[in-house]
Order: C-alpha cells, then sequence, then structure tokens
C-alpha cells in the first residue's frame, strides 16, 4: 500500500506477465486449420474408395472377358454384333461383342487338300460396361484380339478324344 492508497487489478489478471489462457481468435485459427485438414484428408479417403471400387469393376470385368474367351474358343459365335450380359448376380455387367471373321492367306501350299485344315481367323472386339444405377455408367474393359485359324490341339489328340 502506497500512503493508504489500494491499487486495484483487474480481476483474472495477475502480475506476472504471461498468459493463461488462449484468445478467441487463436482457438478460431486452430479450428479453421483442423477443419481443413480433415477436409482434405476426408476427399482423399473417398477418392481411394472410389479407386478401390473401380479396380474390383475392372478385374471382374477381366474374368468376364476371360471366361468368354474360352466360351468362344469351343463355341465360335457368329459373324456380326451382339450383346449380352452375365446373370443375376452380375445384373450390371453387360458386353457387346463383334465378331468377324477373316479367311487366311495360303502361302506355299503344296497340295490344296490341305486347305481343309485351316478355319477362318476370329477377330474379336469386345466392351464389357457396368452401371449399377448409382454412378455414371463407364466402359470397365475394352478388347481386341484374335483365335488364329489353326486348330488348338493336334488332329491325332481329337481323335483319341473321341474314343473315350
Amino acid at each position: 500500500m502506497m500512503g493508504g492508497r489500494r491499487i486495484r487489478r483487474p480481476a483474472g489478471r495477475t502480475e506476472r506477465s504471461g498468459r493463461t489462457g488462449f484468445v478467441l481468435l487463436e482457438v478460431i485459427v486452430s479450428l479453421t486449420i483442423l477443419g481443413i485438414s480433415v477436409a482434405a484428408f476426408m476427399r482423399s479417403f473417398t477418392q481411394s474408395l472410389g479407386a478401390a471400387r473401380r479396380m474390383e469393376v475392372q478385374t471382374q470385368a477381366c474374368f468376364f472377358a476371360q471366361q468368354l474367351f474360352d466360351e468362344f474358343e469351343i463355341n465360335p459365335p457368329p459373324e456380326g454384333k451382339s450383346e449380352g450380359g452375365f446373370g443375376d448376380d452380375y445384373k450390371y455387367y453387360s458386353y457387346r461383342l463383334e465378331v468377324k471373321y477373316e479367311e487366311p492367306v495360303y502361302h506355299r501350299l503344296e497340295n490344296v487338300d490341305q486347305v481343309e485344315r485351316f478355319y477362318p481367323i476370329r477377330t474379336y472386339r469386345i466392351e464389357i460396361n457396368y452401371d449399377d444405377g448409382a454412378h455414371k455408367p463407364y466402359t470397365a474393359l475394352a478388347l481386341e484380339s484374335a483365335i488364329v485359324g489353326f486348330e488348338k490341339f493336334a488332329y491325332n489328340s481329337k481323335l483319341d478324344y473321341q474314343n473315350f
């Protein structure tokens, strides 16, 4: 006390020069930074989920393409365009197929009777599409390939197989 006078200090303040709490502006700035970082994380998370879904769809489309090619080796489809699906379990998948038959070119063929052993080259263009109704439909796989104009198995092995 100085000469009988008392010095009053505002409530909550001490004589120390340090502060005891955060200022409202600091709290708002820190929450803004936290919000931006959470938004960036969530965006990358949703993008990775979308990429994983697309990879799953494309992988399944590759399995379907392999299945179709295996079927085409046994039962070749007719020339032209066709469309189809993969059953109720995979109702979101469909395919478009275009088949062209090309006669082989015979070079240096000595015996004309050997021509019967060659088959036309079958060229395939397959598009496997995905449409679940919730997302934008897209082509999961587009593929062009051919099955060459010769038999996969030797003539003797086919005769042996017929005997079973």
